[in-house]
């Protein structure tokens, strides 16, 4: 397979949408060629930085139905990767519908307002289940230092994203981004191994952040209060240390997660 081939079909594969066969082959010329790799590392992480601009907009129907219009008139799209090497993708490899959301995302995002508030704590389940539902794109990294230090470098090291040592589950940090929920910078770090994936948000924040429905338990060895929620069966548990919120998403119980805090596997 070509590279040029191999880009047309870089955005059919992180959208799932390859046969059997282009899926078999564009992976063999991924772990041939570091250019193309590079191409779909910078295109997985233009898709998560679109997921978390359309969560802050609501673009009306009828400036949607014009843009769609707009788009229909239009041969082609360029984008720039983050290697500075610009691409031409055609309107069939670029799909259509992405394209759609790319202009719908930056109008909208200077023209309207944002949409309502949401809750940090649900909407960090939610993130968390479309990460396993595989509809966030993860970039994975191999270094969990270096995966740290751009998660704090990205918030202009006001802070940085909570250390917790999984090991003992098997379970690693692998990823990670940067997501905004209510206008505020949250730090996601993406944990998966042997168990069920554990999610970590970190954000500056007060208890005031855990939902009203949260169960608050006092540790009194700790002197901490943390705050269990769930939905549609996964659980979170939030605490705070100093300034900084934590929040732990995953399959896991309840009394599962609050064990891995209490019992110090966490604060690497």
């Amino acid at each position: 397979m070509r590279c040029d081939q191999a880009q047309e079909l870089i955005t059919a594969r992180l959208d799932n949408e390859l046969s059997a066969e282009e899926h078999s082959l564009i992976e063999a010329h991924l772990r041939a060629c570091e250019r193309c790799q590079r191409a779909l590392t910078a295109e997985s992480r233009l898709k998560q930085r679109l997921k978390l601009a359309r969560q802050e907009v609501t673009a009306p129907a009828a400036l949607r139905r014009e843009i769609e219009s707009e788009i229909a008139s239009q041969p082609a799209l360029a984008v720039k990767t983050e290697a500075g090497i610009a691409w031409w993708f055609s309107f069939r490899s670029w799909r259509p519908a992405f394209a759609v959301a790319t202009l719908i995302v930056a109008i909208a995002a200077i023209f309207y307002a944002k949409s309502p508030q949401q809750d940090v704590g649900m909407t960090a389940i939610e993130s968390h289940r479309d990460m396993l539902s595989g509809k966030t794109a993860l970039v994975r990294y191999d270094d969990a230092n270096r995966l740290r230090q751009e998660l704090a470098r990205a918030v202009g090291g006001r802070f940085a994203p909570i250390a917790l040592d999984l090991s003992m589950m098997k379970l690693y940090p692998v990823s990670g981004f940067v997501q905004k929920i209510r206008g505020r910078e949250v730090l996601v770090t993406v944990y998966q191994g042997a168990g069920p994936p554990i999610t970590c948000f970190t954000l500056l924040g007060s208890e005031s952040d855990a939902p009203e429905r949260a169960e608050r338990f006092f540790d009194a060895d700790m002197k901490l209060n943390f705050y269990t929620f769930s939905q549609d069966g996964i659980n979170a548990v939030l605490h705070r240390e100093g300034d900084i919120i934590c929040i732990l998403v995953s399959k896991m119980s309840p009394a599962d997660i609050l064990a891995l805090l209490r019992g110090k596997s966490a604060h690497a």
